[in-house]
């Protein structure tokens, strides 16, 4: 039987509270050891040793606990400080607190022991929750209280309101001196200020908390540790904005609307996903949702072997493979916003959405597309000259004119390698800047500096398939050996990263076989290779097929090429050392195509 609400009494409490952040990620043993020592650290402080039992009441609250005083608001503040002071010798405790005054009442729990609830223990929590580690975060009611005291009135600092709990907001200020608290401004706050301007600022993508099924905790931390690393990894491919995973948090439940988080976080794209463990079974069914229209344009189901001993294995099994198909170059989000900005003039373009345009051209690789590409590109570094993954992807751009004679002018290379350093120059630590470069001294014939730059964009973003592919193609050509089995191997890669690959992925293994002789082989990897209006595809086929000795099979393919390239015969050489350079290769290649029936000169002597 409860006690009815006339029956409760209620005080005014001064209420600290305090948590150890990241304390359920820790083992059972560090749990009780940072509880020992927070414990000793909270009992040493001056506030604590002078209360009596009845001016303050202890609480322990699992990961932290709560302390509520009976005389000023003062007295949690004073106690926070002394317990930040001392938390600078235990780097490894890392702890937040909140402080409210409000109402309270002492009740006693199911298990007979006293306990304490009411408004302002809940708006204590409220106010903690929204700090990081080392904040000492007050509510605006207490801030209101101290700052009429000259020794508190500098030490606090106004952060303005933010949203808590079921979207109640709350006015906070931050707390700190010198030598304890935190100076930095929340974590959640700098998201809020993010998310509301999302909506004006283009394609946003949130990660849900993926969903365990059952009560297997280590399913549990499965998803855990899946839905951050996720979120990490699409961090990595700075053309994509990705709300931060604490943010989305509070979508966790099922049943929320899709187009619900959308709209209040300002976010295009939302992925979700849940985990279910059959026996040694791990099935992940992941999708991803456009919030405007509701629909899913993209899903996927892994299946695993389930193994408890082996969570960060799966984990980087799976992540790679989730984050490259939606976020490389030629993944399902760049290709989806490419294609909503076809329609959009290039004039009207921001320097982002350039960037995103031209992913599109990779699906339509024409002199057309090209041409709209180095517009709208060209424009948008002579408005924003230090938007790095704008110089970044104009130097492949400029790449291009030399590789397939788009749209060329005078020096394309030359052009590349600048438009690379000043991508450098701007984001050192950009993968798609060292991508660029890599590419350009490549063409440049300086071997050595892009065998440099190449690893040091694959070390950069190793999830990025589309760049491991390209360098990985490069490499077979970078001498007249080449490195086969690194080129072959980072290839490989990119296909496993990426199911939705293009075709161009399999003109490494079409090259390592045919070096080989192993035309049948050739010509099966040659088959797989979709690629429409692009010439080189029948020129493959054709040759795999003379080489076979099926000429009437080679015809056709020889015809398709003529009509896409009337000129092949002419530029056929220099086409292929543009890639391969002067080498047994390319004569082994052009003796294909001669067999096929194309009258490619023969090389002087």
């Amino acid at each position: 039987m409860s006690l009815s609400d006339s029956e409760v009494e209620f005080e005014i409490g001064h209420v600290l509270l305090i948590d150890i952040v990241g304390y359920s990620k820790l083992l059972i043993e560090e749990q009780k050891e940072r509880i020992k020592r927070l414990t000793d650290i909270v009992l040493a402080t001056n506030p604590v040793r002078e209360a009596t039992d009845e001016k303050l009441v202890r609480l322990p609250t699992g990961d932290g606990m709560a302390l509520v005083f009976r005389r000023s608001p003062e007295e949690p503040a004073h106690c926070a400080l002394e317990i930040a002071q001392a938390l600078r010798n235990e780097p490894e405790l890392r702890v937040r607190m909140g402080i409210h005054s409000g109402p309270v009442s002492e009740l006693t729990d199911v298990s007979g022991r006293p306990n304490i609830a009411g408004a302002g223990i809940n708006m204590a929590q409220r106010v903690m929750d929204s700090g990081d580690a080392g904040h000492i975060l007050v509510s605006k009611r207490v801030a209101d209280d101290l700052e009429n005291y000259r020794q508190w009135h500098s030490l606090l600092h106004e952060l303005g309101e933010c949203e808590v709990k079921h979207g109640v907001r709350v006015s906070l200020v931050n707390l700190y001196t010198a030598d304890a608290g935190n100076p930095e401004v929340p974590a959640k706050f700098h998201h809020a200020g993010r998310e509301r301007a999302c909506a004006e600022d283009g394609f946003w993508v949130a990660v849900r908390p993926l969903k365990a099924a059952g009560t297997n905790a280590d399913v549990g931390a499965l998803a855990e540790g899946l839905t951050d690393a996720i979120v990490t990894g699409l961090s990595r491919f700075s053309y994509l904005k990705v709300i931060a995973r604490s943010s989305a948090l509070r979508y966790a439940n099922e049943g929320v609307d899709v187009r619900l988080v959308g709209k209040e976080l300002g976010t295009r794209y939302v992925m979700e996903g849940n985990l279910r463990v059959v026996g040694a079974r791990l099935r992940l069914a992941v999708q991803l949702v456009d919030t405007v229209s509701g629909a899913h344009f993209w899903a996927e189901n892994y299946e695993r072997h389930f193994n408890a001993e082996a969570l960060f294995e799966l984990q980087d099994d799976l992540v790679p493979r989730i984050v490259a198909t939606i976020a490389d170059p030629v993944g399902v989000l760049p290709r989806s916003i490419g294609a909503i900005l076809r329609s959009k003039p290039t004039d009207q373009l921001t320097a982002s959405e350039a960037v995103l345009r031209y992913f599109g051209y990779f699906d339509r690789a024409t002199p057309k597309e090209h041409a709209i590409a180095r517009e709208a590109l060209e424009r948008a570094v002579a408005g924003s000259p230090n938007e790095t993954n704008c110089w970044a992807v104009l130097a492949m751009v400029y790449r291009d004119e030399h590789t397939h004679r788009f749209n060329l002018r005078p020096d394309p290379i030359g052009r590349a390698f600048a438009a690379a350093q000043r991508a450098l120059e701007s984001g050192p630590a950009s993968h798609l800047a060292h991508f660029a470069l890599a590419c350009a001294l490549f063409f440049r014939g300086e071997i050595a500096a892009f065998r440099d730059a190449a690893e040091r964009a694959i070390t950069l973003n190793p999830m990025d398939s589309s760049t491991l592919a390209y360098l990985g193609t490069l490499m077979l050509h970078e001498s007249a050996d080449g490195d086969w089995d690194r080129g072959c191997a980072l290839v490989a890669r990119a296909r496993e990263l990426n199911p939705h690959h293009p075709g161009w992925y399999w003109f490494a293994a079409y090259w390592d076989a045919y070096r080989k002789r192993e035309y049948r082989a050739a010509l099966q990897v040659a088959l797989k290779i979709n690629m429409p209006g692009d010439y080189y595809v029948p020129a493959v086929i054709a040759a795999a097929y003379a080489q076979l000795g099926q000429l009437d099979a080679a015809r056709p393919a020889v015809q398709q090429l003529l009509a896409i390239k009337p000129d092949f015969v002419e530029s056929a050489r220099a086409d292929s050392e543009k890639w391969f350079g002067p080498c047994d290769l390319v004569e082994h290649f052009l003796d294909g195509l001669r067999k096929a029936g194309l009258d490619v000169p023969v090389q002087s002597s």
